[in-house]
């Protein structure tokens, strides 16, 4: 049977409800154009609580009205940008202030900078909650490796004022940026029952050409609440820097 109503409304009796079919109907919205009030959403309950990996979601593939669960579709492990530092006129210290908290338990640091004047070691110190540098003689580091030429090149200490990654770079007149480039990872800075500790890797240009590749690790050996990061080099200033900070996700 087929039939056809106009109408321009449908107003239910007050009080009550208008039902539209029955169980096991379509009703068929295909062809037409359909208003919906925000109420649909805003009126309904709030969930209070992150999503279940079984809660749905409508979405529109390609025009098609598909479900889609939560599990498909929530964070994932990757890494969360923090905070960054550039340069390009000379400076005496690049620094990142509170970086380091605890919503994270693992960083990713990507650094690269040159020194203004030829032939400085580059450093690196660790800052407190209130942005002071960590100057105490707690930093122990072992930066291993070899020139391109296959000569053995290392930077070590047990204990140093900064961390010291390389050793007589190049300056900017010298050598096309950077001088010195690295990836950290640093595990858990803001404790403060815990040493930080660091692993990576460093690319350098010493100031008579050679380049340098080095394996790195390192601890600062005291329990306190690190928080940010400063750049500086053994003499003269940081004439170029780009340094970006990453928080990694654990779920």
């Amino acid at each position: 049977m087929t039939s056809e109503l106009k109408v321009d409304k449908i107003t239910p009796a007050s009080g009550t409800n208008t039902q539209i079919g029955e169980a096991g109907d379509t009703i068929n919205l295909s062809t037409a154009t359909v208003t919906l009030p925000s109420s649909i959403i805003s009126g309904q309950t709030e969930l209070a609580t992150t999503p279940a990996d079984t809660d749905e979601f409508l979405i529109s593939d390609a025009g098609t009205l598909k479900r889609i669960d939560y599990s498909h579709i929530k964070s994932s492990p990757g890494l969360s940008f923090i905070a960054s530092a550039t340069t390009s006129t000379n400076i005496g210290t690049v620094d990142i202030n509170g970086c380091f908290s605890s919503s994270f338990r693992n960083y990713l640091l990507i650094f690269e900078y040159t020194p203004s004047s030829n032939g400085e070691n580059p450093k690196i110190r660790f800052k407190d909650t209130s942005n002071n540098a960590l100057t105490s003689s707690n930093y122990g580091y072992a930066f291993s490796g070899q020139d391109f030429g296959g000569g053995a090149e290392n930077s070590v200490s047990t204990g140093d004022s900064a961390i010291q990654p390389g050793q007589g770079t190049a300056n900017n007149e010298n050598t096309d940026f950077p001088a010195i480039s690295g990836v950290f990872h640093i595990i858990n800075p803001f404790s403060s029952s815990n040493n930080l500790n660091f692993m990576g890797s460093v690319l350098q240009r010493g100031n008579n050409g050679e380049f340098r590749q080095y394996s790195a690790a390192g601890r600062f050996a005291l329990q306190t609440q690190i928080a940010g990061l400063q750049f500086f080099f053994g003499g003269g200033n940081v004439n170029n820097a780009n340094i970006k900070v990453y928080g990694i996700v654990d779920s």
